[in-house]
């Protein structure tokens, strides 16, 4: 019996799937067997296949979604632990040994996962969603319960292709949720964490490939894909023992976190009447979104992840302006001026050039940003920053003999 069943559900990947396999092949421990899933593909994923039937177990089924294909595979499975891999990601060579040390050395943790790496469509590493690792920085293995954090959203790092699990605990909570056609994954992370908490590799193990914005904008903003995500929690909330408070106060960061990704996708899509919608749904869900504070960070926080992934301030700036012009008429009062912002979008640009070293950048930045929000100069950090970065332009210079 292997060790490790690894799971990949595939679907039209044929120009992919080739280098996801042969990234499990290299794995430095190679107990393990692979069970490929096609899911009605109509490309050549079959052709490109071929070469691979003597290392794995081919299963063709009619188009029935990812959780079907999961749990088909899940019925074949014979390993100890399972590992799922989405037919386009990439693995680590040591991404198995790592992680089944792991559970080895943890029977209490139900699953662990790792940080993952963006990668393009070309397999080059690339910054997506204002960052270019997927996952919380960190220097030792961290072992939580996530049973709760999970209540608000997948903190999973790398889609499905970043956790391992016990298999005996996959059997006690049930197969993939048939009705889920999207973040199926997420839900068994929820259900998972009941029986065990978490372990977290912090280290790219994964590669994770995204194929742009508008792919997930288009989704954020689908009305079925927000009453999914609210489906899961509410699912998960049924039979909830806690106290009664906390349980609306989970209900309602579900339908915040829903509804300001929708808004804010809307928004960067141009759809200003959609944007709005869901902006007034997020503010029904926490009322401290309609304060200034709340609106300036929210448009400025999406800013800073716009330039951070196309390097344009330009790009950035275009997006708080037609996000404040495009407000809902009741939150006028309110809203945080475009010069403010533009402001604030300088000094989080500057914060990020400091963390790198780049003084000469954060000076420009800061000299940016102070101009437009001047009122910065009461926060700490920013008065830090700015005498570190000064007092570092008047050092003199060593000369060189």
């Amino acid at each position: 019996m292997p060790r490790v069943s690894v799971i990949i559900p595939t679907y039209n990947s044929a120009r992919f799937i080739a280098a996801t396999l042969d990234s499990v092949l290299a794995q430095t421990d190679q107990d393990f067997e692979i069970i490929v899933v096609d899911d009605g593909s109509t490309d050549n994923t079959r052709a490109v296949l071929q070469p691979y039937l003597d290392r794995i177990t081919y299963i063709y089924q009619q188009n029935s979604e990812r959780s079907a294909a999961r749990n088909n595979a899940l019925r074949r499975a014979g390993g100890e632990y399972v590992a799922f891999l989405d037919s386009d990601d990439l693995w680590a060579p040591d991404k198995l040994k790592r992680q089944i040390a792991v559970l080895e050395a943890n029977p209490q943790v139900s699953l662990v996962f790792s940080q993952a790496r963006y990668i393009d469509e070309n397999g080059q590493p690339i910054s997506f969603c204002g960052q270019a690792i997927d996952g919380e920085p960190g220097e030792a293995v961290k072992i939580a319960d996530y049973s709760i954090p999970l209540l608000s959203g997948n903190v999973v790092a790398g889609g499905g292709s970043a956790a391992v699990v016990r298999r005996w605990m996959l059997d006690e909570v049930g197969q993939f949720d048939l009705d889920l056609v999207q973040s199926e994954d997420w839900d068994m992370w929820v259900r998972l964490a009941q029986l065990g908490p978490f372990a977290y590799i912090p280290e790219p193990l994964t590669s994770y490939r995204v194929y742009g914005w508008k792919k997930l904008l288009t989704r954020q903003m689908d009305e079925e894909n927000i009453q999914q995500h609210l489906q899961i929690v509410d699912k998960n909330l049924t039979g909830w023992r806690g106290d009664a408070q906390e349980k609306q106060r989970l209900r309602a960061g579900a339908e915040r976190t829903a509804t300001v990704l929708a808004a804010l996708a809307a928004y960067q899509l141009g759809d200003t009447a959609a944007g709005q919608k869901y902006l007034r749904r997020a503010i029904q869900a926490d009322a401290e979104l309609a304060k200034h504070a709340g609106l300036l960070w929210l448009v400025v926080d999406r800013a800073k992840m716009i330039e951070t992934d196309t390097g344009s301030y330009d790009e950035a700036l275009a997006f708080i302006r037609r996000m404040l012009e495009g407000l809902p008429e009741e939150l006028a009062r309110v809203r945080p001026s475009f010069r403010r912002a533009a402001g604030w979008l300088y000094i989080s640009g500057a914060f990020q050039e400091y963390e790198r070293g780049n003084l000469p950048a954060v000076r420009s930045l800061l000299r940016r940003g102070l101009v437009a929000a001047p009122g910065a100069l009461r926060n700490r950090g920013v008065l830090s920053m700015l005498r570190k970065s000064m007092l570092a332009r008047s050092q003199p210079r060593e000369v060189q003999g």
